[in-house]
């Protein structure tokens, strides 16, 4: 009898490995959502600079928390964070649809595309706009921008914006041995940004803005 029960145990012990297997394969395979919170509170927050010329405006810099994972994990280097060590940053094209002038107030709409990258060797570099869209997409979304500026001075003024964000989609990360994804599609976001702007040209317009902000979540 007691042979038997071994050559059962013995019978059953390749299927639930291959079970074991199976769900601990699966479970590895789904990435941890991180970049979600309760409504209202901060997933994102970022520093960047936008250059405008002309109709068109180019927004980069890089994310200095994420909801969900530990502020150090976000650079290579914990104990210095900047755009050079930044593994997550941005990049986002946008079109100038709006303008309208009241005093020293200029408020204007423009539409884009706004992109998180994930930079496994980060190079981040405001002299080199085109370094913060160097890493792998792993968020993308719609982007209605509605800035504000108070002029100041002839050629500076104090800036405050925001972007309404839907999230078309992104692709899961490897960070630190872990699978992570940011965001969930189509969740619906804004950001808020302040910050300082100055103005090089007159015709065509040439300004850049340097600004520091924060995402929450709208609609889930």
């Amino acid at each position: 009898m007691k042979r038997y029960v071994n050559l059962a145990l013995l019978a059953l012990t390749p299927a639930m490995v291959a079970f074991l297997v199976c769900s601990a394969t699966t479970a590895a395979a789904k990435p941890l959502v991180v970049g979600i919170a309760q409504h209202g509170e901060n997933v994102l927050e970022l520093v960047g600079r936008s250059d405008q010329d002309g109709n068109n405006v180019t927004h980069y810099g890089y994310l200095t928390r994420i909801q969900g994972l530990p502020d150090e994990m976000l650079f290579s280097h914990p104990s210095i964070r900047t755009e050079a060590t930044a593994r997550f940053t941005f990049f986002a094209t946008t079109a100038l649809t709006a303008r309208h002038v009241l005093g020293n107030i200029i408020a204007t709409a423009a539409l884009g595309t706004l992109t998180i990258y994930f930079n496994e060797t980060p190079s981040g570099d405001f002299g080199n706009p085109g370094s913060f869209a160097a890493g792998t997409p792993i968020a993308t979304f719609s982007a209605r921008f509605h800035n504000v500026l108070n002029t100041q001075a002839l050629n500076a003024g104090i800036n405050s914006a925001v972007a309404d964000l839907i999230q078309l989609g992104g692709d899961s990360f490897m960070l630190d041995g872990v699978r992570y994804r940011l965001g969930q599609r189509h969740v619906r976001e804004r950001l808020s940004a302040h910050g300082q702007a100055t103005r090089t040209q007159v015709d065509p317009p040439q300004s850049f803005f340097l600004w520091g902000g924060n995402v929450v979540i709208i609609k889930p």
